[in-house]
């Protein structure tokens, strides 16, 4: 379990650091032998790994919880496809929507910070 973050930027830096593992993640798992890239489709999962790497982080194992963390965290996110199929090819932004939604749905983070913090993301790391 790793520690909380505080601050707006610490949470930013976190999310960021958790979309390059969630990346590697995608890739080991779909990635087969002699492919050399994802499709977009592929790469439309990627905020899977949002709550996962959230539960991750904050040393949840309840596995229902977890469960419990993932529908809330990819309700936005499948809301948004739904809304406008475009959002889908905006992996890494989805992925950190469904991190930092994650901790919102832990009641670790409120609808007001998480909006700081994907602000700040947004304003200060390259995200697509």
């Amino acid at each position: 379990m790793k520690e909380m973050p505080v601050e707006v930027a610490q949470w930013a830096e976190e999310a960021h650091k958790g979309l390059n593992v969630a990346w590697m993640l995608l890739k080991g798992e779909h990635l087969k032998e002699g492919v050399t890239a994802l499709g977009d489709k592929q790469k439309s999962y990627l905020f899977k790994y949002g709550a996962a790497l959230c539960s991750l982080n904050r040393g949840i194992k309840d596995k229902d919880k977890q469960k419990g963390i993932y529908k809330f965290s990819a309700k936005r996110v499948l809301a948004g496809f739904e809304a406008d199929e475009k959002t889908m090819q905006h992996y890494e932004l989805n992925f950190l929507i469904a991190y930092i939604d994650a901790h919102v749905g832990l009641g670790l983070l409120s609808d007001d910070t998480a909006e700081e913090i994907m602000l700040y993301l947004t304003e200060n790391f390259d995200v697509c």
